[in-house]
């Protein structure tokens, strides 16, 4: 009899803890890992601004967007929007520059967020005037910039290109987007920029202007090697441009220093077209 008492008890007591629970506020359940966005694209663009659109996702919180001046990355987050929202206009940019997005969406707010997967990488570009151009030397097109990209065709030595815009690989090294033709087809590719002459200041003079002497330089950047320094004053030869890691325009100059024809890239800020 005393047993049957006690279970009696041990039962009234699991049930009284059972409705106090129930009646006890209940902790936040976790917010859901939301999907990948997906269908992320290109609308309409201009010289200084490019509009990019997804898929919109349901019981989210917002949208996270990133963006790069690289395919590789790193990408930076430059804007978060509500949910009501599956577009967005990056304004302020480059003209004739390539910009690479991902966009993610998230719930919750603060240290309650949580992030879904990223989107695939979106290229865009603004608009500006192509420009056509040689290729100074045997060269490999890629199917992005960088050289861990895979090769799509080699190029020889003073093959005709149509320069897109221009693009970074992750180092921050300038490459440039280019068309050409394989026979009847037209096909795209990066090469990198200093391995292209334009044909608009081909065989142009030049005289250097830097007070203390211009640095000559194997490729368009300012940490490439330095062949020579010229003096001020020193008259030199354009045979083609490029833009540089710095954004910047460098020539591609030959000078005489005694009986050689020294060629090499030179910040184009620096030398006055004679």
């Amino acid at each position: 009899m005393k047993l049957n008492l006690n279970f009696k008890k041990c039962i009234y007591s699991l049930l009284l803890l059972f409705f106090i629970t129930l009646c006890l506020p209940q902790p936040a359940v976790a917010a859901r890992k939301p999907a990948m966005v997906k269908k992320l694209k290109c609308g309409v663009t201009t010289a200084n601004s490019i509009n990019i659109s997804w898929a919109s996702q349901n019981g989210i919180t917002g949208y996270q967007i990133f963006r790069s001046l690289s395919y590789d990355g790193p990408y930076e987050k430059i804007k978060e929007i509500s949910a009501g929202n599956n577009a967005f206009c990056n304004l302020k940019l480059q003209s004739g520059r390539e910009y690479y997005y991902r966009v993610r969406a998230y719930t919750g707010k603060g240290r309650r967020t949580v992030t879904g997967y990223f989107s695939k990488p979106l290229s865009a570009r603004t608009r500006c005037n192509s420009r056509s151009a040689n290729v100074r030397s045997s060269t490999n097109v890629r199917k992005h910039a960088g050289t861990n990209h895979p090769v799509i065709t080699t190029l020889n030595a003073g093959s005709k290109v149509t320069v897109i815009c221009t693009a970074n690989d992750k180092s921050g090294t300038a490459w440039s987007r280019i068309s050409f033709k394989i026979g009847n087809k037209k096909k795209n590719g990066y090469v990198r920029s200093d391995l292209l002459s334009t044909g608009q200041t081909q065989k142009q003079t030049g005289i250097v202007t830097a007070g203390s002497g211009l640095h000559l330089r194997r490729m368009a950047n300012a940490s490439s090697g330095i062949i020579t320094t010229l003096p001020r004053g020193t008259k030199v030869t354009i045979l083609g441009q490029a833009t540089g890691s710095d954004r910047q325009k460098w020539y591609l100059v030959s000078v005489k220093q005694g009986r050689k024809t020294v060629k090499g890239y030179a910040a184009a800020r620096y030398i006055r077209i004679s």
